[in-house]
């Protein structure tokens, strides 16, 4: 093997040679070049330098290029981040109310008023994928690239994890809740025991006339259910009214149909909410402590493209490859990724009713 690497460094040092004596026109000689090629080559490098910075950086860039191929969701948003200072905190400067208008007045001098300007400041959330180890000796015993497969398994996770984050921060609290209203079904929530009652097309028009009512513009809607509940709200509805569902169908961008002028997406899971039916609040899946309880409720999210936002700060691999104490490499990732409500009523969940 080093034979044919080297046979292959002094054919590839001779070709550059020679196009550098042609291309300077004979003013550099073929032999200067190859020699500094053939030292260069026979000098050993660091191991990892080169594959680290190169691997790391386009990692990093691959997971800002992917955050939104299977979570179109978040698309429809307020973009904060040009807002985002030192990759962390989100810094909106808010402009303070119009001017006073008075008409015919016949008292001057006015009073000069100064607009009084506020801003609206919150971390985003870090997500960190803990360290992982790939044994050197994994690397050989393998018919697979193991290093390349965990690392790209580990990225989608945690832009998974972020959106499912991102959700989190978008959740309503229970005054903006809806409760399901269909026949009882088995709960599909991972850990809830007994029945819900299932997701129908009624939702759709109570909170169509709920955001009516608040003048929450129509462009703009959209909502995103959870798989089961988007299957439960097909089955309740006619036969037209399937097929018009379906016409504005776009997988590329996500969009699985239309109904009321709302754009419907899906997602296996959405929310989960904790509590009695006129107290429910939404449970942090991502927090530490967090456990499902056998009455948790699965819920899917109603909102208005500009009332709710989200911000992307930096999102950094970290690569230590041939680490002695493990016998091969170590890696980690962080993501920073988050976003808030920017205006109430016009987000709203709809939560699983407690079955008989």
């Amino acid at each position: 093997m080093k034979t044919v690497r080297l046979l292959t460094s002094i054919l590839l040092a001779a070709i550059f040679s020679m196009a550098i004596e042609v291309a300077s026109e004979g003013f550099i000689p073929a032999a200067l070049p190859f020699a500094i090629l053939m030292i260069a080559s026979l000098v050993p490098m660091p191991q990892g330098v080169l594959r680290m910075a190169l691997q790391v950086e386009i990692w990093q860039k691959d997971v800002v290029d992917n955050l939104y191929k299977d979570n179109q969701f978040a698309q429809w948003s307020v973009n904060a981040d040009q807002y985002v200072l030192m990759g962390k905190v989100v810094h909106i400067p808010v402009a303070g109310s119009p001017g006073t208008i008075k008409k015919n007045l016949t008292v001057f001098p006015q009073t000069a008023a100064k607009r009084a300007d506020t801003e609206i400041t919150y971390n985003i959330d870090t997500l960190y994928l803990l360290p992982r180890h790939v044994e050197d000796i994994e690397k050989y015993e393998n018919s697979y690239n193991k290093r390349q497969s965990m690392v790209g398994e580990d990225q989608a996770k945690l832009i998974q994890d972020g959106m499912t984050n991102l959700l989190y921060r978008w959740a309503p609290a229970v005054a903006n809740t809806i409760l399901t209203e269909g026949d009882d079904a088995p709960a599909a929530i991972s850990g809830g025991a007994g029945n819900r009652k299932k997701f129908t097309k009624k939702a759709f028009k109570d909170i169509k006339k709920k955001w009516d009512r608040a003048d929450i513009p129509v462009q703009g809607r959209v909502c995103l259910l959870t798989a089961d509940h988007y299957n439960d709200f097909l089955e309740s509805l006619s036969d037209a009214e399937r097929t018009d569902v379906g016409r504005v169908a776009n997988l590329e961008t996500g969009i699985v149909g239309k109904y009321l002028g709302i754009t419907i997406m899906m997602r296996s899971t959405v929310l989960r909410y904790r509590g009695a039916d006129n107290a429910v609040a939404v449970v942090d899946e991502l927090a530490e402590d967090f456990a499902a309880d056998g009455e948790d409720r699965a819920a899917s999210l109603f909102w208005q493209k500009d009332c709710v936002e989200r911000a992307l700060g930096s999102v950094k691999m970290f690569d230590n490859p041939n680490q002695a104490e493990y016998f091969g490499d170590v890696y980690s990732m962080s993501l920073r990724f988050g976003g808030r409500q920017r205006r109430a009523s016009g987000v709203y969940a709809v939560v699983e009713a407690l079955g008989a």
